[in-house]
């Protein structure tokens, strides 16, 4: 039996455990880039297909590149960026994570989210396996789209609980999954980490699926006291049951960001005052020794400068962040905001921050100014390719609505046939083409036989 396509055009590192999908590998490219390859099985080959080139489409920091999408039978084989971290559930493994960290992880996931909604792309599998962070601290969501390639899960009773402990009230009930779907996923997930502990839990998928449609989600903060109000509300607020009320995943990001810029310093204890009269001779001796310490000071010419040295602070990290919350961290950090510059990016939602001068953590005199380069939104991406349904032999009315849902304007002429009157005899473009979205078909709908003049009678 011959090797797999991918297998041919990478060389196989390491199998990993499959999860829902058919395989799963670490590879190399040709040029020794470390890569992940997952393989599913499809209902719709070209379908899915197509749904993971606009996952690709979507470029953010906090999700993985999408390299290659290969076909291999009924196989479709993704190739993406090798992302190595530990996930939601290692991170929680011992506990929930302090209230800073855990909002800052699914800020950077909710901004991922927001990348992926705006190309038109839903995950569809946000789950705490699904979210990565590595080694430097960086955030990535994994996994963008292939969930569609994948079965539903079991939620009879006796199943596993696990099948249904990260799915939507909507997905529960049989809909495909929306981007308000994502959100409420991702509530979850943010639950987990403030918590430890998930949102609905019990001996089965069927038991749990129905607290997802009708059970009440009890407030974080009653699990982990140290959760604020504020972010509470946002949790609870994800946690909708109906999809119009959660949101969308931008401004998820944007009341993540808010509450992590207001808790962004920490204000450090006074000391105790002495307790004893010790403090008159500790003072003497402090006096003796400073006198001494600035006649040396001044022998070695300190005092020549006309400033003294300023404050050194350290740079807040405000990647992320609205312009708002990044104002108010540098406020708190003792700092000033700059030269504040927009750019069309698709490295985060529109009203972000994606870059600052100088960078996180750097040392700098306190009252400095920082400057900010804040996010328009993501350059217009052209309108996606698909295949012009094939609508010869169908009513005028059926060619239409098919036309018109696979993204197509359709323009009627009519014309003469031996084809019964109604019928389209013809398309342009034809059937199977590959013709961008919005662009314009026209159809040619039978009027019936032509009627031809009867010859006059004879003489």
């Amino acid at each position: 039996m011959s090797e797999p396509l991918y297998a041919q055009r990478y060389r196989l590192v390491e199998a990993l455990p499959p999860g829902w999908a058919l395989a799963v590998h670490r590879a190399e490219d040709a040029g020794g880039r470390p890569v992940r390859i997952t393989v599913v099985r499809p209902a719709d080959p070209d379908a899915f297909t197509r749904r993971v080139g606009v996952v690709a489409a979507a470029r953010h920091l906090d999700l993985p590149t999408v390299l290659d999408i290969g076909r291999d039978g009924a196989d479709v084989f993704v190739v993406t960026e090798d992302v190595r971290g530990d996930d939601a559930a290692a991170l929680v493994a011992r506990g929930p994570l302090p209230v800073s960290v855990a909002m800052l992880v699914a800020a950077k996931a909710a901004a991922g989210l927001a990348a992926l909604h705006g190309h038109g792309a839903v995950h569809g599998g946000v789950e705490p396996q699904a979210l990565v962070q590595t080694g430097d601290g960086t955030v990535k969501l994994t996994g963008a789209g292939l969930a569609a390639a994948y079965l539903p899960p079991d939620l009879r009773p006796g199943a596993p609980a696990a099948g249904a402990r990260y799915l939507s009230p909507e997905e529960i009930r049989g809909r495909p999954a929306e981007p308000a779907s994502d959100v409420y996923r991702l509530g979850l997930v943010l639950y987990l980490l403030l918590t430890g502990s998930h949102v609905f839990d019990g001996p089965d998928a069927a038991t749990v699926a129905r607290e997802h449609l009708d059970g009440v989600v009890q407030p974080p903060q009653f699990r982990n006291p140290e959760v604020p109000p504020a972010l509470a509300q946002i949790v609870l607020r994800a946690l909708e049951k109906n999809p119009a009320r959660r949101g969308s995943a931008a401004q998820l990001q944007q009341d993540l960001s808010g509450v992590l810029g207001a808790a962004q310093v920490q204000v450090a204890p006074l000391p105790e005052k002495p307790k004893n009269r010790g403090w008159i001779w500790a003072l003497g001796v402090l006096v003796v020794v400073a006198l001494a310490g600035l006649g040396v000071a001044w022998a070695a010419g300190v005092f020549d400068s006309e400033t003294p040295a300023a404050k050194q602070v350290a740079v807040p990290d405000l990647v992320g962040m609205t312009e708002q919350g990044a104002a108010k961290a540098l406020e708190q950090a003792g700092l000033k905001v700059g030269k504040v510059v927009s750019e069309q990016s698709d490295k985060g939602p529109a009203g972000t921050v994606i870059t600052q001068d100088p960078a996180a953590g750097s040392q700098v005199a306190e009252g400095s100014l920082v400057a900010l380069t804040v996010s328009s939104g993501a350059s217009p991406s052209p309108p996606p390719a698909v295949d012009v349904p094939d609508v010869v032999g169908s009513t005028q009315a059926e060619a239409v609505q098919t036309l018109g849902a696979a993204g197509f304007v359709v323009v009627v002429v009519q014309e003469s046939s031996l084809t019964p009157a109604g019928e389209v005899v013809s398309q342009s473009p034809t059937g199977g083409v590959i013709a961008k979205s919005g662009s314009t078909v026209t159809i040619s709908v039978s009027t019936g036989p032509a009627v031809e003049p009867s010859p006059s009678p004879s003489p």
